[in-house]
């Protein structure tokens, strides 16, 4: 039933998030909010002369849309469930557009053109022929590195070498980073360019990209969307420099809805809160995230009663579920027993490069649950080969009603010999493609008429 459960919840999250994603006439009317709380730090030559490392955190709303699209293709029903909207498959990814300076100027301002936009249906970037019409800086199709985390971190303006990256391609009219640069902001050595970035400032701003593929009797199309654009963020001369944080700049998380989950972790059970991550707390850990430090999330719980609190997980900062592994709660040699109450509490911790103390928040507020039974030695191995005796007939008959049972949801008859919950979701998608085809028939009917 675990399994079957989950498939529902992937299912109750796609309805909601994406379900109204595709109107009648194929179009995208989903409400896409751009990227939050974007910084950008350089990286002091590591990696590159230029590098910088880009952070931006996800609304969560946005982040509950791209956990649900990356759940349903893992299980296999993305293309089912948006059958009904005309479309087979939706993708999404970031583009970050760039300037030196001025963000305005005819060569180094913002590089978004009419190319990102995918007009002809030749990919992000490409024009009617297919010739890529943006630089090696100029990101137009990135993925997410981990869709359930709050705050994004990407590298970006790399160093190029000496060849059509640097230089461009004419006759195929791609762009080479040189020729979005002007000649007295950079130099070019050692098969890298540099910008000094005491007399030279780099702006950066980031939108998220969907793009749906969409069926029809005419054939295949794409539909896009996006988000507007970030704010702008920047480093270098014109910018104030990012200042580590000290005690006293993280507040105590905000925790809710303290749950056992279905799952377990080396036989044992996992423990689940809600984590919102407040506006103040996003936008400092995109801060330390590009100035390459970290901001993550510490939770300890306790058997209530006891003194002494046991870490049961470390997370990235992100809004939602936060899980934790009861099993770390046990001693040697301890049970604890069913309906034991457990307490749970988290809070944020900062590590900055070039600062030796850890930063940590004030505790959350504790949260209490009560538990199933944690082990030490859930099934013990036998001193002995156990002698199992003949059962009795009526032992036997158990057996077999026990054998009969539907291995997916135990309770069932197996009609056929599938489950009751796979006949029912084959009958769902069959209805949705007969209804599908209904419609079309209708609808030609009427064109005849």
């Amino acid at each position: 039933m675990r399994k079957i459960g989950s498939l529902l919840i992937v299912l109750i999250l796609l309805i909601s998030c994406v379900g109204t994603a595709f109107a009648a006439d194929g179009d995208l009317p989903i409400d896409v909010k751009p990227p939050q709380n974007v910084s950008v730090n350089w990286m002091e030559g590591d990696d590159s002369p230029t590098t910088m490392a880009f952070s931006f955190s996800v609304d969560p709303e946005m982040t509950k849309i791209f956990i649900a699209l990356d759940q349903a293709r893992d299980a296999g029903i993305l293309e089912a469930m948006l059958a009904q909207y005309g479309a087979s498959d939706i993708q999404y990814g970031i583009q970050v557009d760039w300037a030196l300076d001025d963000v305005n100027d005819p060569v180094s301002g913002w590089h978004y053109n009419q190319y990102w936009d995918d007009p002809y249906g030749m990919g992000f970037g490409r024009d009617e022929e297919g010739y890529c019409r943006v630089s090696e800086w100029d990101i137009v199709d990135w993925g997410f590195n981990n869709a359930s985390e709050t705050v994004q971190t990407y590298w970006i303006m790399r160093g190029v070498p000496d060849d059509y990256r640097w230089n461009g391609n004419p006759e195929e009219k791609l762009p080479g980073v040189k020729d979005q640069l002007n000649p007295d902001q950079y130099e070019y050595y050692e098969d890298a360019v540099h910008i000094d970035f005491t007399k030279h400032t780099a702006y950066f701003r980031v939108r998220f990209a969907f793009a749906a593929t969409m069926e029809s009797e005419d054939g295949t199309t794409k539909k896009i969307k996006f988000s507007d654009w970030s704010e702008t963020c920047g480093y270098g001369k014109d910018i104030k420099k990012f200042e580590p944080l000290k005690d006293g700049d993280l507040a105590a998380p905000t925790i809710t809805n303290i749950r056992l989950t279905d799952k377990e972790f080396n036989g044992q059970p996992v423990v689940a809160y809600t984590l919102t991550v407040s506006e103040d707390i996003a936008q400092k850990a995109a801060n330390v995230n590009a100035a390459w430090g970290s901001l993550r999330v510490q939770t300890q719980a306790r058997v209530k009663g006891d003194e002494e609190w046991t870490d049961i997980a470390i997370n990235e900062v992100s809004s939602g579920e936060v899980e934790g592994d009861l099993v770390y709660l046990l001693k040697e040699g301890e049970t604890i027993v069913d309906g034991t109450k457990v307490e749970v509490r988290c809070r944020y911790f900062c590590e900055q490069p070039g600062v030796d103390e850890t930063i940590y928040s004030p505790w959350s507020d504790i949260l209490a649950f009560e538990t199933t039974e944690i082990n030490n030695d859930p099934e013990p191995t036998p001193t002995e080969t156990p002698v199992t005796p003949e059962p009795k007939p009526e032992e036997k008959k158990e057996e077999e009603a026990k054998k009969d049972k539907c291995p997916i949801c135990g309770f069932c008859p197996q009609p056929l010999g599938l489950c009751i919950f796979i006949w029912i979701a084959i009958i769902v998608v069959i209805a949705v493609v007969v209804i599908i085809v209904v419609k079309k028939s209708r609808k030609d009917g009427n064109k005849r008429e």
